[in-house]
């Protein structure tokens, strides 16, 4: 295993001194005219021995490296029984390096003028007048460095890299095969935001409390450790695939604590410009005996898929050129005309759907991040309806003040009609919102701590009765509730 994904959170110890880095993510999604935001970059230690002459990830010979890794992802892909032994993204010293800054800061112009796409060096030292994050697991606390340097990888280093970690390695699912993993789950009953902390993952149960499908399978990681429910584990009843909505961590970081996720059906989109995380957490699932099915479908594509019958799963490529706007978003459908709002997060105004007036549930994009002006919420419909919010009590973005769900996106969704209750909108999420709105937690108000709310649970025309996890468990795993040695963590008690 990758030292990455410890679970006891061990993770690689200290920082590279010089690491190549891909962006990862940054908070906010825009942050050009903002007055402070944090750089999240993926990052490999660029004097690890693999990039070296004869290693398996040799920076001289690109040509001999792809080759290499083309056949390692062709037996990746192939029969569980036939897959390579060795993992070859196993001994790979993956960082997390986060670099919280302002306009007017040295690296400032430098940071916001970065793609997706362009590898950087980064050097780093023990002193300095930048400091930076550094997480060498996903579950490990942050290590302090300093920022030395941030400059533009050598073209043909930054190549190299680009062959090593090229998604056109992976082969596209065949349409049949994700409609065979999807299709036929059974009549859904409602549709449940489970409390992973400063994260996204929800299910579709049945009417004995059964997942049948979940939709991502996130949870708190790196500086939002601290907001993960301990245990943290699923309902794997019913064996459920995983549709992933992008390739975030904070969408399937749940897995990493719960030894029955990784050996999973996962539905993910080709997205381009995944960095070595990302690769790692692929192999690792494949090499668990995992199915992993890559939608490679074109921007705009929908597929509908038949749950059970008068219910339907349509699954839509979503239209944005990042990560968060190019997943997978999903509309779940009753026959009444009753619909579920399953955004990931894109914004709405990347969202592909077609959206039927009667929303009975929409999950807000982004854990409730500000999404910019273009992002416009549907119009809260008559009767029934539910407004959810997944994220992580006190969560935190680098050293900023960023909170979620921020101001921005609670008053835009209000401006839409949906209401939140008791909520201030602004300073949102300091209490139970009521109205319209579920949320996973509270975030801190004065002397008072952020605390979680457990687990939330809509309909298709009213609010289900709660709790859930009252049924006898069995022999495998199940919604046994947060005591319990085996089985899913996730208490279901908001309705």
């Amino acid at each position: 295993m990758n030292p990455i994904f410890s679970p006891a959170g061990e993770g690689w110890p200290g920082f590279p001194a010089r690491a190549y880095a891909r962006l990862d993510q940054t908070e906010p999604l825009d942050p050009r005219e903002a007055d402070e935001a944090v750089f999240c970059f993926d990052a490999l230690d660029a004097d690890w021995p693999g990039f070296a002459t004869d290693g398996a990830f040799e920076l001289g010979r690109p040509q001999d490296t792809r080759a290499r890794l083309a056949a390692f992802w062709r037996g990746m892909f192939g029969p569980p029984a036939s897959r390579p032994l060795s993992n070859l993204f196993d001994p790979m010293p993956i960082y997390r390096i986060e670099v919280t800054s302002r306009p007017g800061d040295r690296y400032w112009k430098k940071l916001v003028g970065l793609g997706e796409e362009e590898w950087v060096t980064l050097t780093l030292a023990p002193g300095g007048d930048v400091p930076v994050d550094v997480y060498g697991g996903i579950l490990a606390g942050a290590v302090e460095a300093w920022l030395a340097s941030i400059t533009s990888t050598p073209p043909p280093d930054s190549a190299a890299l680009d062959e090593a970690f090229d998604v056109d390695l992976w082969p596209d699912a065949a349409d049949d095969d994700i409609d065979q993993a999807i299709a036929n789950r059974g009549t859904i009953e409602t549709l449940v935001a489970f409390d992973v902390g400063q994260g996204a993952a929800a299910g579709l149960l049945d009417g004995s409390e059964n997942v049948r499908l979940f939709f991502d399978l996130g949870a708190g990681a790196y500086g939002n450790v601290k907001t993960r429910p301990k245990p943290l584990r699923f309902c794997w009843r019913k064996n459920p695939p995983i549709v992933l909505s992008h390739w975030d961590t904070d969408h399937w970081a749940g897995e990493i604590t719960d030894p029955h996720a990784a050996s999973r059906t996962w539905v993910a989109p080709r997205q381009r410009k995944l960095g070595p995380t990302h690769h790692a957490f692929a192999a690792r699932t494949l090499a668990a005996g995992g199915t992993l099915l890559i939608w490679g479908a074109a921007a705009g594509t929908t597929r509908t898929h038949t749950l059970a019958t008068g219910q339907t799963l349509t699954l839509s490529r979503c239209t944005g050129r990042s990560r968060n706007g190019s997943g997978i978003a999903g509309l779940v459908e009753a026959c009444r005309g009753e619909a579920w709002l399953l955004t990931g997060d894109a914004g709405y105004h990347e969202l592909a759907l077609a959206l039927p007036t009667q929303l009975s549930t929409v999950l807000v994009p982004h854990h409730g991040a500000n999404m910019g002006a273009a992002s416009v919420a549907p119009r809260r419909p008559p009767g029934y309806t539910r407004l959810v919010y997944s994220f992580g009590p006190g969560n935190t973005h680098g050293r900023t003040r960023i909170m979620h769900p921020t101001a921005q996106a609670v008053t835009h969704h209000a401006n839409q009609g949906w209401s939140h209750g008791a909520w201030s909108l602004a300073t949102p999420a300091q209490t139970i919102a009521g109205g319209d709105v579920l949320a996973t937690a509270e975030n801190p108000a004065g002397a008072l701590a952020g605390r979680h709310l457990d687990s939330a649970a809509s309909g298709w025309t009213a609010a289900p009765a709660v709790p859930y996890g009252t049924l006898p468990c069995g022999k495998v795993p199940c919604p046994a509730g947060r005591t319990s040695a085996n089985g899913c963590t996730g208490d279901v008690k908001q309705a």
